[in-house]
């Protein structure tokens, strides 16, 4: 396929955005068959694009002789690029009955398929500039999405999405800037484009990419700068749940991964103090988050904790080092994002039919909202690493890399099976609360008017549940994908 083609996906879902304003729709139905209609041909143009990848890259300009604006799609690009792909149409799906309860639903709406784009671009960098100029647009564009609801609330957490985000773009634009004098503004090559460095390591540029590692680990929720992503959760569900799972998180790990496999030589960072410091903070988030999660009686939240220790699951493989590390991180990548999604999407439909937010009002509605509940409980059995499930074979993967990876893997694993039994005690106790409310507990009154939410949401949660063990049955052809993308083969 040509390279030209690279431009689509990025294009597509901005002018779709421009349009939905401008158009004045006869009716909601109609709209929402145009929204839809632009996601899924996004969605095909990127499979496209995976299926038959364009040789060649996309140089769009130059901003001088090292730096230039330039598309390109690689075997991790793919990775990315599936995963926004196959999730973004059921999110827009889910939005449409979720949002029909909200206002200003068309300007919603237009920012939502706007970041598609710039997400997607965000797949297609070839470069770490091009990857930073797309990371930070991707703040402008979640920003108004954040903070829809323009309430109290809704300004204090775009506030401090905003606050966060500029100081983690600081730290990475200093080490884009270092990185690039040093010849590191390449294209992306696994490997990294910087070279082993002669004698020993050079602390500089081991100052600058751990400058680099807390500035995109803003967005990976990292402790101590994970502060933004419980506060986000004040957005609409549909935000939370691409916030939390898939768009912004995601494309933290994602640019973490780039800077460190691609930009930088990973043997040169292996046994050094940057790699120490950097892995002892996502196995500090790792317990912080499990056991924040744990304390959290807010729903959304809860869930919010959880994604900040399961990041770390995913940065844990990355600091590895090592190819077994990288797959073990890119296959609880897409597993975790199919189950956490899927959370977010049950919480949403409780708060939705019900108004209720904390797990003290919500005793007793698993028989209220069955569906809802069942699909609940199937991603939260697949989080909790029951097998077959996406999180098992995540799990599985780090753990593996981990034994073969004394002593910072050794250390890893306990901090996975801590966590591990923390996630069950969160997970399960959710399930308690809504089936097993207490003795002499009146079902009949507690789910008086409450019931599960139209198809329209009711059709993500249930593909999205069945994904989440489908992933893991049928985990092996990934885990060959992965294994050649970490091997530099794709």
């Amino acid at each position: 396929m040509n390279e030209k083609f690279l431009l689509l996906p990025i294009l597509l879902p901005c002018v779709a955005a421009l349009m939905l304003p401008a158009i004045k729709f006869p009716n909601k139905k109609i709209r929402n068959i145009f929204i839809e209609c632009s996601v899924i041909l996004n969605t095909i143009i990127i499979l496209l694009l995976v299926a038959y990848p364009p040789v060649n890259t996309l140089t769009l300009f130059r901003l001088s002789e090292r730096a230039g604006f330039a598309l390109r799609l690689d075997g991790l690009g793919m990775v990315f690029g599936v995963l926004i792909a196959l999730l973004w149409p059921l999110t827009t799906l889910y939005a449409f009955e979720y949002m029909s309860h909200e206002h200003r639903e068309t300007s919603f709406f237009a920012w939502f398929v706007a970041t598609y784009g710039v997400v997607a671009g965000i797949a297609l960098s070839s470069d770490l500039l091009t990857l930073y100029l797309f990371y930070e647009v991707m703040t402008l564009t979640t920003l108004p999405l954040v903070m829809h609801e323009m309430d109290g609330r809704g300004r204090y957490a775009g506030r401090k999405y905003l606050t966060y985000s500029v100081g983690g773009a600081a730290c990475a634009f200093i080490a884009l800037t270092y990185t690039m004098s040093q010849g590191g503004g390449e294209v992306f090559t696994l490997g990294g484009t910087l070279g082993v460095w002669p004698n020993k390591p050079d602390n500089l540029l081991l100052s600058a990419w751990f400058l680099g590692f807390l500035g995109f680990g803003v967005k990976a929720a990292v402790f101590p700068f994970h502060g933004w992503l419980p506060s986000a959760s004040v957005a609409p569900t549909p935000v939370t749940a691409l916030l939390h799972a898939v768009a912004v998180v995601k494309a933290g790990i994602f640019a973490v991964i780039r800077l460190t496999w691609y930009v930088f030589e990973p043997e040169s960072l292996a046994g050094t103090w940057a790699q120490w410091a950097a892995f002892g903070l996502a196995c500090v988030t790792i317990i912080y988050g499990s056991s924040m999660a744990l304390a959290t009686q807010h729903l959304k939240r809860r869930f919010a904790y959880s994604t900040i220790s399961q990041l770390s699951y995913i940065l844990l493989g990355v600091l590895l080092l090592t190819p077994e590390g990288l797959v073990g991180a890119l296959t609880h990548m897409g597993g975790h994002a199919v189950m956490k999604i899927n959370l977010f999407f049950c919480a949403g439909a409780i708060l939705c039919q019900t108004d209720r937010e904390y797990l003290f009002d919500m005793r007793g509605i698993g028989l209220g909202m069955p569906k809802t509940s069942l699909a609940l409980l199937i991603s939260g059995l697949a989080l909790c690493g029951l097998p077959p499930s996406a999180g098992f074979m995540g799990k599985w993967q780090l753990g593996t890399a981990g034994a073969a990876s004394a002593p910072l893997g050794h250390i890893g694993i306990a901090m996975l099976a801590i966590s591990a039994v923390l996630t069950v005690l969160y997970i399960f106790s959710i399930f308690s609360i809504f089936i097993m409310p207490g003795k002499n507990f009146d079902f009949k009154t507690a789910n008086k008017g409450v019931k599960d939410p139209g198809l329209q949401m009711l059709i993500p949660l249930g593909i999205l549940a069945l994904g989440a063990f489908l992933y893991g049955l049928y985990a092996e052809p990934l885990i060959k994908f992965f294994t050649k993308v970490a091997e530099g083969v794709i």
